[in-house]
């Protein structure tokens, strides 16, 4: 599999109060989800998430469907929350081809006063320019990345690696025009977390959008080389 980083940009703010979900390790256990989008699954025994491409999908803000982040239960007092982060979706520079997919990428920025920790994977889906989506597609695990905890004093950043293809079965880049899921926004659950906030995707080779030719997958959670020393 190729794995790279994504070109760090801090953008555009969202925030808001979040409720505590549990992961012990790879065992993952989420309490009751939250409006927003369908659940994400790898393991455990949450809900399973609606195929790409089915057509059951539900508005952002039914409250039987949310993303499923993963955590590892970190005390309350320390573990970051949406009222400590500001969230922005950066879109793909490059467009995916035969021997790497596109790469977007979900950053965190702590912008409250305190030093806090995230460790895991975020929940993430998909949506349309409304938030809303016809055609439910959230973020499938990647593996054999480490998932380590990420201390943020403030200021520092963070940044979860998604990774898809942008490409159609045509052989054309996107731009809006190929792929099946056209997302102007994405729902978000941080670790530990089961509120889901909508971020606005920003920038990137396909006009602010994740224009997702299949499977989306994300990356756990790591520190910025260089922001964080």
């Amino acid at each position: 599999m190729h794995v790279r980083r994504v070109p760090f940009t801090v953008a555009a703010v969202l925030a808001a109060g979040l409720a505590l979900t549990a992961c012990d390790g790879d065992r993952n256990t989420a309490a009751a989800p939250a409006a927003g989008a369908p659940v994400a699954t790898t393991g455990g025994a949450a809900a399973p998430s609606a195929p790409a491409g089915s057509s059951a999908g539900k508005p952002a803000g039914d409250a039987s469907a949310a993303p499923k982040p993963s955590g590892t239960a970190a005390p309350a007092g320390t573990r970051c929350t949406a009222a400590d982060l500001e969230l922005s979706v950066l879109g793909p520079d490059l467009v995916a081809d035969d021997k790497q997919p596109a790469y977007a990428s979900l950053h965190v920025v702590n912008v409250s006063a305190r030093t806090c920790t995230l460790t895991g994977f975020p929940g993430i889906q998909a949506t349309d320019d409304t938030g809303r989506t016809t055609t439910p597609l959230t973020a499938d695990r990647t593996t054999g990345f480490p998932v380590t905890a990420v201390t943020l004093k403030p200021k520092q950043i963070a940044n979860a690696t998604l990774q898809y293809s942008n490409v159609g079965s045509e052989g054309s880049p996107s731009g809006r025009r190929v792929c099946a899921v056209t997302a102007g926004k994405v729902q978000v659950i941080l670790p530990d977390e089961t509120q889901a906030k909508q971020v606005k995707v920003t920038g990137g080779v396909d006009n602010s959008t994740l224009n997702i030719c299949g499977k989306l997958s994300v990356q756990p959670f790591q520190g910025v080389p260089g922001t964080n020393g």
